[in-house]
């Protein structure tokens, strides 16, 4: 970045501003960086990064409600009662076979949710607030617990 004093943008601002159309010019006051002049399409820039940025935490903020709400799941399941339990966990098998029956979601979640679903419950209460070798995110993206409105 070109650097200037603010003193040279006073008296030869129509220059600067040329030189600011090719790239960010800053400017300075008694030697320290103050302000910078830049062209448009460098604001644009950085500001589709600020959207990308305020994406990523939105995202974070959607899968930290969602190991939360699975953790407050898990937390019901284990304190419950074995009747309880085993009514919990058949209301979430009728929805993965429901999404099977109507290919509403990938035969990997219905295989995975499955396989999880036969795990004794302290397992599948692992499994489902973990990482799960890379799938914990996705598997709680497509939960049978919150599409039944266990929760």
């Amino acid at each position: 970045m070109d650097v200037v004093a603010a003193s040279h943008v006073k008296q030869n601002f129509g220059a600067v501003l040329g030189r600011a159309a090719l790239g960010p010019v800053g400017v300075q006051r008694h030697r320290k960086l103050v302000a910078a002049i830049v062209p448009p399409e460098w604001l644009s820039q950085h500001e589709a990064l600020d959207e990308r940025r305020a994406a990523r935490v939105a995202q974070q903020q959607v899968e930290l409600h969602r190991l939360m709400a699975h953790q407050h799941l898990g937390i019901g399941l284990l304190c419950a009662s074995r009747p309880q339990q085993r009514k919990l966990i058949e209301a979430a098998r009728r929805v993965v076979d429901l999404w099977e029956a109507r290919q509403l979601c990938s035969g990997d979640y219905i295989q995975r949710w499955r396989d999880w679903l036969a795990l004794p419950v302290r397992q599948l209460v692992q499994r489902m607030c973990s990482d799960a070798d890379g799938w914990g995110r996705a598997m709680r993206q497509n939960s049978p617990f919150t599409a039944a409105g266990i929760e």
